[in-house]
């Protein structure tokens, strides 16, 4: 199933822009990775600020999640929730184009939804 999840990953990965992809569980355990040794760190972090996003929405009318993004000097982390079960993060190059970004990693979380 590893397999399956990298190859999805692989998709992201190729945009312009993309540093990094993981695929973690909502307890922030890697599930899948791209080429990166901050991978379990990133996964980590990203499903903490999915749970911390999505306390403060349900505190806010209850409006839905569709993703979170932290900048860090030009460079951005993005993590999306992928369903109940996973989020998926990307981090940005420095300056990098967050519309297509964007764009492909909503496609990569309806492929992992649809699997998971």
């Amino acid at each position: 199933m590893s397999e399956i999840y990298s190859n999805i990953l692989k998709g992201l990965k190729k945009v312009n822009g993309v540093k990094m992809t993981a695929l973690g569980g909502r307890d922030g355990f890697l599930i899948s990775k791209s080429e990166s040794d901050e991978s379990e760190k990133i996964t980590r972090m990203a499903a903490d600020m999915i749970r911390a996003a999505e306390t403060a929405g349900n505190k806010l009318d209850n409006v839905s999640l569709n993703r979170v993004i932290i900048d860090f000097n030009g460079r951005q982390l993005i993590a999306a929730s992928a369903g109940p079960k996973a989020v998926v993060s990307v981090m940005a190059e420095q300056n990098a184009s967050l519309d297509p970004i964007i764009c492909e990693l909503d496609r990569t979380v309806e492929r992992i939804r649809y699997i998971i």
